[in-house]
């Protein structure tokens, strides 16, 4: 009887919890779209702006530096959680937040080293596979598409975890061709790749989140 009883109790025990996680992950997958729409809004103007100025001005690749606008959305979006009462962390939530976390510190390490290679003109030259008939070529990090790259990776375990195909699906597909395209089409242009990537990975599946809660 004893062990019956114990039985009823970790079943029970392993249902709470099931349906604990599940709550939790409906309800951060509901209020996610705010933050994706802010963020993917914010990204895109950046990207656009950042490109034209690399291009028609005298600033060239100096205008990646209005990223750090980025820093202070984050700042804000900071002191905005402060003043309003906040969900109580779950495991759900503490993993996603890990994992753009490790996304954030990865790509800010990328570019801070990058720039500081950059400030002090030192040059790491990479061999690439040399066309048929020419000589040797070299390159050098492509830090766009690594960022696009990592944050399609990002984008699509929010989205598993999660259990929603929108953020799945579209940061899969933003990941892909992003990183594919920011290649291809080097310089200014990366930055208009980037925009792209912001409203296929972080715009789209907000709305669409958005439109299943109505």
């Amino acid at each position: 009887m004893e062990s019956s009883n114990n039985n009823m109790t970790a079943e029970r025990s392993l249902e709470i919890i099931s349906r604990t996680i599940e709550e939790s992950r409906q309800r951060i997958t509901r209020g996610s779209w705010k933050s994706m729409l802010i963020w993917g809004v914010a990204v895109a103007i950046i990207a656009l702006i950042v490109g034209h100025l690399w291009k028609n001005t005298s600033a060239g690749p100096g205008a990646n530096g209005l990223w750090g606008a980025l820093g202070l959305l984050a700042l804000a979006e900071q002191r905005y959680e402060k003043r309003h009462p906040k969900i109580p962390q779950t495991f759900v939530s503490k993993t996603i937040s890990q994992i753009w976390g490790s996304l954030g510190i990865m790509a800010g390490s990328i570019g801070l080293f990058m720039g500081m290679l950059a400030l002090l003109q030192v040059s790491i030259p990479l061999p690439v596979m040399p066309a048929p008939n020419s000589p040797e070529s070299f390159g050098h990090i492509p830090i766009t598409a690594l960022v696009i790259l990592l944050m399609g990776i990002a984008g699509m375990i929010t989205g598993r975890i999660l259990k929603s195909t929108a953020i799945t699906v579209c940061c899969y597909i933003a990941g892909i061709l992003g990183s594919f395209l920011a290649l291809v089409y080097a310089g200014p242009y990366e930055m208009v790749v980037l925009a792209g990537v912001a409203v296929v990975g972080l715009i789209v599946p907000a709305l669409i989140i958005k439109t299943k809660e109505a």
